[in-house]
């Protein structure tokens, strides 16, 4: 074999190693990052509630497309609005745990403090970690601590998810 065909031959098994160790990388990666409080897509969600201990519960649907405030009225919703309020079925998860062996009404979820139902799904949304200021939430039998990015929106006035009827077009 002359020398530029070994050193070619050489040179091409290094970038295939270094691919397939990039690749191998980025598998890693994938499995180490935060699953989501589910699995939902926000984007097929099609029926939103929100209720809570101290807010006016809200009932939000889509149709063609478009979200509509079902109660407590009955107005276009802000689309925007509605996407912030489904961020918190893909926020990351920091914990997750069985709901067995702790007690639930100490870590505000029984009652929940906030409920979220997206379609079928239910997320019970309790008090908030001392330490790291984490939600306790509940989905099922799990519970998860998942970082405080969301519990304001979810207790916003309902009048601030209807739709501004001077920017529609």
């Amino acid at each position: 074999m002359r020398q530029s065909t070994r050193s070619i031959f050489f040179l091409a098994l290094t970038v295939v190693v270094l691919g397939a160790a990039v690749y191998a990388e980025l598998v890693r990666e994938r499995g180490l990052a935060p699953r989501p409080v589910t699995a939902l897509d926000p984007a097929r969600v099609t029926r939103l509630e929100i209720r809570c201990q101290s807010c006016t519960a809200r009932v939000f649907e889509r149709a063609d497309g478009e979200w509509r405030m079902m109660q407590p009225y009955n107005a276009p919703a802000d689309p925007v609005a509605v996407a912030r309020l489904l961020a918190v079925v893909n926020a990351p998860v920091r914990t997750r745990a069985t709901m067995a062996g702790y007690a639930a009404a100490k870590l505000g979820l029984d009652p929940p403090q906030i409920t979220v139902v997206a379609d079928a799904t239910r997320i019970d949304i309790g008090g908030e970690d001392p330490i790291d200021h984490d939600r306790y939430v509940r989905v099922g039998d799990q519970l998860l601590r998942v970082p405080d990015r969301f519990s304001a929106r979810l207790l916003e006035a309902p009048e601030s998810e209807l739709l501004d009827p001077k920017t529609r077009q």
